[in-house]
This record gives structure tokens, sequence and C-alpha cells, in this order.
């Protein structure tokens, strides 16, 4: 089985980038030919780097155009959009199992919204998830300066 893998790696500093390479080589162990799909970084670990083939989608958005040719394609997604920003955009594009690491996205959406300085990023998924009220409550929360309680 060809499996597409998109998660942080060390040097990454996330549990999730220990978690994966932990997992990693018990999934090539059963038998998966595994790509590794980072977003602008090259991974850390020399065990890594020798056992697998590993493919930057920031630095060549073209790679992901190969998407089709897998098996399967997994998306690990956290808390913190510095990780998974790039993540979000490659499985809205090109849809996977995705592996939730928190409960909750709340604040992956408010620091990608701030990050990218956009409040729609954040508000539109709002009110995706609670509706159009929350979606005002939201935007009023944040044009005072504070943080949605959703």
């Amino acid at each position: 089985m060809r499996l597409a893998y998109f998660s942080p790696l060390n040097p990454q500093r996330s549990g999730i980038s220990d978690y994966s390479e932990e997992l990693l080589p018990h999934l090539a162990a059963g038998g998966a030919e595994i790509t590794l799909f980072v977003d602008g970084f090259r991974p850390s670990s020399a065990g890594l780097l020798a056992r697998f083939h590993w493919l930057d989608y920031r630095l060549d958005s073209s790679v992901l155009r190969t998407l089709e040719g897998y098996d399967a394609v997994v998306y690990h997604m956290g808390n913190d959009h510095r990780y998974h920003a790039g993540i979000l955009d490659a499985l809205r594009a090109h849809p996977g199992i995705v592996v939730f690491h928190d409960f909750a996205l709340q604040d992956f959406f408010l620091g990608l919204a701030r990050a990218r300085n956009d409040a729609r990023v954040y508000v539109e998924e709002v009110a995706a998830c609670h509706g159009t009220a929350a979606r005002r409550e939201a935007s009023e929360a944040l044009a005072r300066g504070g943080t949605p309680l959703m």
C-alpha cells in the first residue's frame, strides 16, 4: 500500500512530530510504502531520511498532483496553525484520511486568522460549525479585541 503522509516532523517542536516519528517505522514494517509530505522544512531525523522519501510541497506545490497515485493520503491535524496551515490547505484540495490530535481546533483557526490578518478565516469556520448567531458573536468578540469562547 502506498501512503502519502502529511504531518509535522522534527525539527518542528510538536508532540505530533514525535508521535509520527514513532509511528512511521511501524507502518513501514507492516508493508506500507510511505512518502512524507512536508511544509517548508527538511526532516531532521537521520533515521527518517534514510528510510523514507520526502517531498516539500511548499517548495514545489506540483508534488501535490502526485497524490492521486497513492492508495491513501493521511493528514495529521493539530491546534497549532504554524505546523498545520499547509496541511489544511492540502487536505481541502486533496481529501484523505484526517487524524485529529486535538478535541477542538478553535485555537488553530483563530491563530490562522490572526497570522493571515483575515478574521473571515475564523468566523466562517465558526459559522460552519455553530451557525450564523455564533458567527455574529465571534465577529463582535474579535472587533472588541477579545477571544471568542465557542
